[in-house]
């Protein structure tokens, strides 16, 4: 029975787990630009903490999982984007409420969208729904046997554990040297950080792999070729990198990371048209449904989604900051109206888009970032119009202003996508379990309420704490420790390229050249089934090694298990295979949470002194090799 699935305790958990999945995929979009699925994670917690209860139902399991995964989405929407901002130079920190209201807002169309395509996109044979049949799975599962509860509890204080060690200094948390050879420049790295490693397995072999070689063509073949013979002698490699060559490096991961968007979503253009126009029949069915196929009202989705436009006019009025300039109030109007119109059209064209993708190929490889990229170069280009035919003479700050509404508006379509993208698996999960898709989209909008609290107190402490790769908020900290942003770099260098004119070409063609050359090779050994993520080398190209090589320790580490349980019974490789991937889940949540916890003391104080130990490099090089084992060990040793 349905008919009290939706309740208090229900709420209350759902919250919690929101929250602690918001957290943690934050940090890592912030730090690497990818995110975990929260479905599986957020299910097993649900069965584990109800447990405590008399009795729980597998509905009450759907919604609290359904609602913390939109922690994930709401994460992905305004993380990806909004940064962008401060690095353009437009903000010097996350206002708090202003946010809150650009990822509420986004999050919110995301859910009402999913509403009116769910139908079609759920009924769709063709559409394969992998992680949507994983979840379902494992609530299926009898409720005496929650596979994996206590690997993940495991997992997360461990990771909590090391982290904390990591944070202190007394184990490095990685390495990181450039050197000069035959008169190039080369770089070798190794990282141990546990949220990472966690990723990566969780990731998988393919990605993992897909980030090696991007990193190996960055640092090992390209770093080489653009940097011969054009060395200052008397500095020290590393100095030689991070002055004359880290930008070179990251705007040809730029060109990469955006030529394999596009390409990527031109092959799946052909069956993209078909479904949408399904969505659209299926959106205008009138008929009465069961209470397992009735989605939210037709009239409380219109009602609502009229009332987010009529809330963004006030809000993209005080972000625009368009009345400080000579700017005509009609003109001002016709902006604002024409920015609210742009992201219902494109907003909805991305959820369809995006929600398609991540029934064809599942939430972690869907190309939907390419419909993000067109997006925003779309609204660039239309900004740039406008500012160009209203002003007499387009100065720098109208310049900003104008990169400002483009990321703003960038941001709240990429906001819809991420719902959709992640969503729709939850929605699939709930037609397979003949739940209510209308308490569901309930509980999504409670999940979005909750995350947009969190995630933009999240992104300023972890701003403040370490700061953005080339933005720093302060003087004298550590470049090391700066969170890579990669999603909200590239948009910001798109953006600023397109408004200035000084678009990098000769770095980005280097990157979209190999992207092109990379393309034609996946498409010969895809017979092989040795088909490379094309913008998992992209991002392994963009990212500091710092951070990419812990990623790939990890899809490594997934390779071995895989290959280790190749001739395992099914049903034992199904039961550990789970049990790994809940540890790494839980490697990802502790450690991600000891770091956001750690950061709150330093953002608050910035001139306070962190808490830290003197060692031996040696000694805290060994201790982070050590760190390192016990994560791999934890892993390996995991039975039935």
């Amino acid at each position: 029975m349905m008919t009290n699935d939706l309740n208090f305790r229900v709420l209350i958990i759902s919250a919690l787990l929101t929250v602690l999945l918001a957290i943690s995929n934050t940090y890592l979009a912030l730090k690497v630009g990818l995110l975990t699925a929260a479905s599986i994670p957020a299910a097993i917690l649900s069965m584990g903490i109800m447990k405590f209860f008399k009795e729980s139902s597998v509905f009450e399991h759907n919604l609290i999982q359904t609602a913390a995964s939109s922690g994930e989405a709401v994460a992905g929407g305004i993380v990806y984007t909004i940064p962008g901002l401060i690095v353009i130079g437009f903000w010097q920190n996350f206002p708090y409420l202003i946010n809150v209201f650009i990822a509420l807002l986004s999050g919110v169309l995301g859910v009402f969208f999913s509403a009116i395509i769910r139908r079609a996109l759920v009924s769709d044979q063709s559409l394969r729904f992998p992680e949507a049949h994983a979840i379902t799975e494992v609530l299926r599962l009898k409720q005496e046997r929650v596979l994996g509860f206590k690997e993940l509890l495991t997992g997360g204080l461990i990771a909590a554990i090391i982290e904390f060690i990591q944070s202190t200094g007394a184990a490095l948390v990685g390495v990181t040297k450039f050197f000069v050879q035959g008169g190039v420049l080369l770089g070798f790295g190794v990282s141990f950080a546990p949220a990472l490693v966690g990723a990566g397995f969780i990731i998988g072999a393919r990605v993992g792999l897909s980030l090696f070689f991007g990193a190996v063509l960055s640092y090992l073949v390209l770093l080489p070729i653009i940097s011969h013979g054009q060395f200052l002698f008397g500095e020290g490699a590393t100095q030689i990198f991070s002055e004359h060559f880290s930008e070179n490096i990251r705007y040809i991961g730029i060109g990469a990371m955006l030529v394999a968007a596009v390409l990527t979503l031109m092959s799946l253009l052909k069956p993209l048209f078909v479904q949408i126009s399904k969505t659209v029949q299926r959106a205008l069915d009138l008929r009465v449904l069961s209470e397992h196929d009735r989605d939210l009202s037709k009239r409380v989705v219109i009602i609502g989604i009229l009332l987010c436009a009529f809330l963004l006019y006030p809000l993209l009025m005080n972000l625009y900051q368009l009345t400080f300039v000579d700017l005509s109030l009609g003109a001002l109007i016709g902006l604002l109206l024409g920015s609210i119109l742009y992201i219902l059209i494109v907003g909805f064209i991305a959820a369809v888009v995006c929600g398609y993708f991540s029934g064809l190929v599942g939430v972690s490889a869907s190309p939907g970032s390419s419909i993000i990229i067109a997006g925003m170069i779309f609204a660039a280009l239309l900004t740039h119009a406008f500012l160009a035919a209203n002003f007499a003479s387009v100065t720098q700050d109208i310049l900003l202003h104008g990169e400002a509404i483009t990321i703003i508006v960038g941001g709240i379509v990429t906001g819809i996508a991420c719902i959709a993208n992640d969503t729709i698996q939850d929605l699939k999960v709930g037609q397979m379990l003949k739940a209510s898709p209308r308490k569901q989209q309930i509980m999504l909008l409670f999940g979005v309420f909750i995350a947009s609290l969190v995630i933009p107190l999240v992104m300023e402490v972890l701003y403040q704490a370490y700061g953005f790769v080339g933005n720093m908020p302060r003087p004298g900290m550590n470049v090391n420790n700066a969170l890579a942003i990669p999603p909200a770099a590239m948009m910001a260098a798109l953006t600023q390229g397109v408004f200035s004119g000084n678009v990098p070409w000769h770095e980005m063609s280097i990157g979209a050249f190999t992207m092109l050359v990379l393309f034609l090779f996946n498409f010969v050994f895809k017979k092989f089934n040795f088909g490379l993520s094309l913008l998992g080398v992209g991002i392994g190209m963009y990212l500091p090694l710092s951070s990419s090589t812990a990623l790939i320790i990890g899809s490594l580490l997934a390779l071995f298990v895989q290959l280790r349980l190749r001739h395992a019974s099914l049903e034992r490789k199904n039961i550990l295979s789970q049990k790994k991937l809940l540890l790494a889940c839980g490697f990802v949540t502790g450690a991600t949470l000891m770091d956001v916890g750690l950061a709150v003391p330093v953002a608050l104080n910035p001139s306070g002194a962190a808490l830290s130990f003197t060692v031996s490099p040696l000694a805290a090089l060994c201790l982070g090799v050590i760190t390192a084992l016990m994560l791999v060990v934890m892993t390996l040793k995991v039975r039935e």
